[in-house]
């Protein structure tokens, strides 16, 4: 198994990469908790500063990374210990790189009346900053194409064209209006030479992508910080300028081969209601480019010419239009968000998002979800087994155990402070009858509906009311392709359980199989030996502590009361919260 530690500065410029380290720990957890790199650096290793940042890849993949918290280089004549090993060595350094993904779990306020719960989960990814995304069902091109072209249909109507003579008023400009026959690619994101209604436009940026410079500007020393200290020959002859010349010329191809038939700026208002992302520094009109059938954004991102790019971390995207999708067109993927079938009357969202998306799959029934390094959101059934894992001692170490400390199987559940939920009782009768009664209480105030309140709780308590599985599956020749979220299935050999299957375990989803869900995965990398640890957790758990984690960072029901208390308006959308 081939691994690769990078080292970068805080600005992106690469410092240094090793294929063979001492002993390095590097550690992927779920969304709730935090990815480490910790153990020992080639002692060759020149400089490590607290800037710096530590990326790990498996197989060419990234797995990790994580910035510098801790550096401790040292000399000794004896022995250390080092992780859970003692080390003989002379000259180390030592260090810990941790990443807290404060990036994943972002602010997000929105009321949900009467909607599927797939629907509700893609709809908060799109309303949240940051590279948090799905993906959708993509080939190549011209899938993305066709699927941005067929979006800006459905939300096209007279209504909404953009007026004449200005910018301040409608969204999009058709071919009758557009006179393309002067324009040109200024380069592989820019459009010049436009006429619309006989008047000469500012040259119109594609949004949601981004094409190599042409030329050694701030914007290429930005984007490829290593080529600052290039000489501006040295940059034209390089492959940063290739690809930019590439963009440039299938986007003229674009123009030429397909011309343009509708220009869509981005319809983004401020809380006065007036376009405040449509012109850009340099005086650009910011907006997507249809023609033949295809948006010319996507088209670029599918050819592999452009970068998904998203401008001020992607605060001024319209939610509904659902660009996020845009990651989708880097690649072949598959849609990272399966449909529920399950419905919530009213869904008041209120705090981070991943402790929303961990609510929601219990409330789906049967759901977990999981995000990848890629900050790719799955939200995904967990009823069948990624990977069956046979018994094999020299190569795979199991151990399968059960704690019950922390078993629920009678909830409490109290939703928002002016909906129709308090003090509701739920309970697993399979659970009581075996464990007995276990109580815990859950104040979760998205939720202001019973029957609501009844998916959420029977959701949770088809986790929690059954002992937590616990253990690890070590792979002795390390595995890259081992996840968190993957949920795993064990067989043969002398493996079994030792307590008591209860009646409707988790659903039922799992019985007489000896199963678990990944929760952490480390690599052990000893020079150019590695080791896999997977440890598990229950099988329908996204998250270590599921009643903390989801109301984390919710308001405190007084805040709730006095926030809503005063609002003229209050509970116009039956959702207590107005956006």
């Amino acid at each position: 198994m081939n691994y690769t530690i990078e080292l970068y500065t805080a600005q992106g410029l690469p410092v240094a990469s090793y294929d063979d380290v001492p002993l390095l720990d590097v550690i992927h957890a779920g969304p709730d908790q935090p990815d480490v790199i910790r153990g020992l650096l080639p002692k060759e290793i020149l400089r490590l500063d607290h800037t710096f940042r530590i990326r790990v890849l498996l197989e060419g993949r990234l797995f990790c990374e994580g910035q510098v918290r801790q550096i401790n280089p040292h000399w000794s004549d004896t022995e250390k210990l080092i992780l859970d090993k003692y080390v003989s060595f002379h000259e180390v350094a030592e260090c810990e790189a941790i990443d807290g993904k404060e990036d994943l779990n972002r602010p997000v306020t929105h009321a949900y009346m009467n909607r599927e719960i797939s629907v509700i989960v893609k709809d908060m990814i799109n309303r949240t900053t940051g590279p948090l995304h799905y993906t959708v069902h993509h080939a190549a091109f011209p899938d993305g194409g066709y699927r941005e072209y067929e979006k800006f249909f459905a939300r096209k109507t007279e209504e909404n064209e953009l007026e004449t003579g200005g910018i301040s008023q409608g969204q999009w400009v058709g071919r009758d209006r557009i006179d393309f026959s002067g324009a040109y690619a200024r380069d592989g994101n820019t459009i010049a030479g436009l006429k619309v209604d006989g008047q000469s436009w500012p040259d119109v940026r594609l949004m949601m992508m981004e094409a190599e410079e042409l030329t050694r500007n701030s914007r290429a020393i930005e984007r490829h910080p290593e080529v600052t200290h290039w000489t501006d020959a040295q940059y034209a002859a390089g492959s940063y300028r290739r690809k930019a010349v590439a963009a440039q010329e299938q986007l003229d191809s674009l123009i030429g081969f397909r011309g343009i038939d509708y220009i869509e700026l981005n319809p983004h208002r401020n809380t006065s209601g007036a376009y405040d992302d449509r012109v850009d520094a340099q005086g650009r009109y910011r907006g997507l480019v249809y023609g033949g059938t295809v948006c010319f954004n996507a088209a670029l991102v599918e050819y592999g010419l452009a970068e998904v790019q998203l401008w001020r971390d992607g605060a001024y995207l319209v939610p509904e239009m659902a660009l996020k999708e845009f990651y989708s067109y880097s690649g072949v993927h598959q849609d990272s968000i399966e449909a529920t079938g399950v419905l919530l009357g009213a869904f008041d969202v209120q705090g981070g998002v991943m402790e929303s998306l961990a609510a929601l799959a219990y409330a789906a029934d049967g759901f977990t979800v999981r995000v990848e390094p890629d900050r790719t959101v799955y939200f995904e059934t967990a009823d069948s087994a990624g990977r069956v894992i046979f018994y094999d001692p020299l190569e795979v170490g199991v151990q399968l155990g059960s704690d019950s400390r922390a078993v629920c199987n009678h909830l409490v559940f109290s939703g928002h402070p002016m909906g129709n939920v308090s003090n509701a009782h739920f309970t697993e009768g399979g659970s009581i009858d075996v464990l007995g009664l276990r109580t815990d209480t859950l104040e979760y105030f998205s939720v202001t509906r019973l029957d609501d309140a009844m998916k959420f709780a029977m959701g949770l308590l088809n986790d929690l009311a059954y002992p937590e599985t616990s253990g690890a599956v070590t792979f002795l020749e390390g595995d890259a392709a081992v996840r968190v979220g993957d949920l795993l299935e064990f067989r043969g050999g002398p493996l079994r359980r030792l307590d008591q299957e209860i009646a409707g375990e988790w659903g039922g989803h799992f019985s007489g199989k000896l199963a678990g869900r990944v929760r952490r995965v480390q690599h052990r990398f000893t020079g150019r030996r590695v080791v896999t640890t997977a440890y598990l957790t229950t099988p329908l758990r996204s998250v270590e502590n599921p009643l903390l984690f989801i109301v984390r960072s919710q308001p405190s029901a007084r805040s709730l009361f006095a926030l809503r208390l005063d609002d003229a308006t209050i509970g116009l959308d039956l959702g207590f919260h107005l956006d």
